[in-house]
């Protein structure tokens, strides 16, 4: 993949996780009685940026993953399967 490739994907992943950020910030402001006890606003605040973090680093890593798979051809015997079930692939003769 292209570093501009990359870039383009880092920016929708960061999208994608600040999304995620806010709906979680926002479940305090929804519910403080949720938290009672457990976390005042900002201590949430800071645990949602830490999630937040972590996504981040899990998506890219799975993204990594499933390239590496894709390079590797280890999805074409999928493909393979799918269009022989489906019907697709002429049939073989003897």
């Amino acid at each position: 993949m292209s570093v501009a490739d990359m870039v383009d994907i880092e920016n929708q992943i960061g999208e994608v996780v600040d999304a995620f950020e806010e709906k979680m910030k926002i479940l305090f402001e929804e519910d403080p009685g949720l938290f009672a006890g457990r976390s005042t606003e900002s201590e949430w605040r800071c645990q949602v940026t830490n999630a937040g973090l972590e996504l981040v680093n899990r998506i890219a890593m799975e993204i990594e993953r499933v390239e590496t798979k894709l390079h590797n051809g280890e999805f074409y015997e999928e493909l393979r399967e799918w269009q022989r079930e489906a019907g697709c692939l002429p049939q073989q003769s003897a």
